[in-house]
């Protein structure tokens, strides 16, 4: 990132308004943390989702001490991970960021997180959105119908065990993509548009290491995010 200060104040920010207000600097380990992050090129909004997914985890434990930095690596480092896949990217170097030199060769795979904890949540906030009255009702039947299926997935993933298991957790994916797509409607045009230029703005120090096609493809995913998270859709492709 060509302002690195800048992208560990906006972290910071972020960091705050996920602990309801309470501050906790980004330094020492963390600012380094951070700084890598930045280096590497992570885009900004995957490390808010980050934060906001780690922080979902951390408030439903034990813990009542604030979420620090330090704790969001792994998270980071997945969707991330999950990110590049989805832009279409292998390897390390190819987006790291303008000032990165020593960028990591390869990332990854990330750990798969337990899928009957990951659908339960899914299945509460899709309850929640299908609550929502002022969401677009084609929206909110996406929602309970996606609740349906997850149920149904969920019941016959109980009944499963090993390698049998593998295509019903990839009846994960079509059930995200048909949300999204929906959300997609849901969105004013408007805000649609807004999402669209922050992505620009976001992935543009990428833009003269990407083709045509991963820049296009890198905006959509960005967008995509931006309304998962505005609308508070789950994840639910592992």
């Amino acid at each position: 990132m060509s302002d690195v200060a800048d992208y560990c104040r906006q972290v910071e920010a972020h960091l705050t308004r996920i602990n309801g207000g309470h501050m906790v600097r980004v330094v020492g380990a963390g600012f380094a943390l951070v700084k890598q992050w930045a280096d590497e090129g992570v885009p900004l909004s995957v490390v808010f989702r980050a934060i906001e997914q780690k922080a979902e985890r951390h408030t439903a434990g034990t813990s009542k001490r604030p979420l620090r930095i330090e704790f969001c690596e792994t998270d980071v480092r997945e969707l991330h991970a999950a990110w590049r896949r989805a832009v279409g990217l292998t390897g390390g170097a190819e987006l790291a960021g303008p000032e990165s030199v020593d960028a990591p060769a390869a990332v990854a795979e990330p750990k798969r997180r337990p899928v009957s904890k990951s659908i339960e949540r899914a299945i509460e906030r899709l309850g929640r959105l299908a609550g929502r009255l002022e969401l677009p009702g084609e929206f909110r039947d996406a929602a309970s119908q996606a609740i349906e299926q997850l149920s149904v997935l969920r019941e016959e993933l109980s009944r499963t065990r090993g390698a049998a298991r593998e295509p019903l957790i990839e009846r994960l994916a079509p059930i995200e993509r048909d949300l999204l797509t929906q959300a997609r409607h849901a969105v004013a045009p408007g805000m649609l548009r807004d999402f669209t230029s922050q992505a620009e703005q976001e992935l543009a120090p990428y833009r003269d290491r990407l083709s045509p096609e991963q820049w296009a493809r890198a905006v959509s995913v960005t967008v995509d995010r931006s309304i998962r998270d505005h609308l508070a859709l789950p994840v639910l492709e592992l």
